[in-house]
């Protein structure tokens, strides 16, 4: 089922197939998150003192959420057409090595990418915010306090930053880990259209998870359960077992069943 030398022959084969497709991708990330950022240092007067530590976090979180998901639907793209899917699945690996081999770009490889390539935009975007907020600041603005005070520094910072416990590391973890896997499993479940259908199937869940967290009480408590404070909210009965059960099973069950979803493709 697993052989390492097989599956170093099927990384190799996936690295030089793939690595000008996976360039163009983060390229092209690199282009709108220039974009965004020259929109945000220069829209309206002194624009670059919304440029703080919150909305640097904010920007890359979005970002790797967003081209995160979309790039795990897209790793089995090929499966789309009949020509190259049969080319992929012919390859001479496992389902289990491909899938995995999946998880280790999707999952691992990917988001340590876009952190690299975030900070290319970032860093000259943030040092110069923080020299235009520091010569405010020189020249006396007395209008600059205020936002020093509410938003605190103006300097590049990174992501992990943000967290103020490992639960909500965790949090943001398990909800990218969630929207990605479901994306490689309408990837490879859908035989036709599966970018369309996956986003369609996307929204329609969405909806479902809304209604079941109205009807449920307080949804917050679900959505937000690894952020401090969340889990005193919620001490009846079984919540505190079935909520950190769903949060870890969701994500695990996408994942496998795009596993099983490759299978079944290989064997038909």
């Amino acid at each position: 089922m697993f052989e390492p030398a097989r599956f170093l022959r099927l990384a190799r084969a996936q690295w030089a197939e793939q690595w000008r497709s996976w360039g163009w991708f983060l390229g092209i990330g690199i282009i709108v998150h220039f974009v965004v950022l020259l929109l945000l240092l220069f829209s309206g007067d002194k624009g670059y003192r919304s440029f703080h530590a919150a909305a640097q976090i904010g920007i890359f979180y979005a970002g790797l959420f967003i081209t995160g998901t979309i790039f795990a639907g897209r790793y089995f793209s090929g499966m789309a057409r009949r020509e190259s899917a049969g080319l992929l699945l012919m390859r001479p690996a496992s389902a289990f090595e491909k899938w995995l081999l999946a998880l280790l770009v999707v999952a691992v490889a990917y988001p340590l990418a876009y952190a690299l390539a975030f900070q290319i935009c970032n860093l000259p975007a943030a040092l110069y915010a923080g020299a235009k907020v520091a010569a405010d600041i020189a020249a006396g603005a007395e209008d600059t306090r205020p936002y020093m005070a509410d938003w605190g520094r103006y300097e590049p910072v990174f992501p992990w930053q943000v967290f103020e416990s490992r639960g909500a590391f965790l949090n943001a973890v398990l909800w990218l880990g969630t929207l990605q896997g479901f994306a490689l499993l309408g990837s490879v479940y859908f035989r036709t259209m599966p970018f369309l259908k996956t986003i369609v199937a996307g929204f329609v869940l969405m909806l479902l998870l809304i209604f079941v967290t109205a009807m449920g009480g307080d949804g917050d408590v679900f959505l937000s359960w690894w952020t401090p404070g969340m889990r005193e909210r919620a001490t009846e009965g079984l919540v505190p077992i079935l909520i950190p059960l769903a949060w870890f099973a969701v994500p695990a069950l996408t994942w496998l069943a795009s596993l099983f979803a490759l299978r079944e493709r290989q064997v038909a």
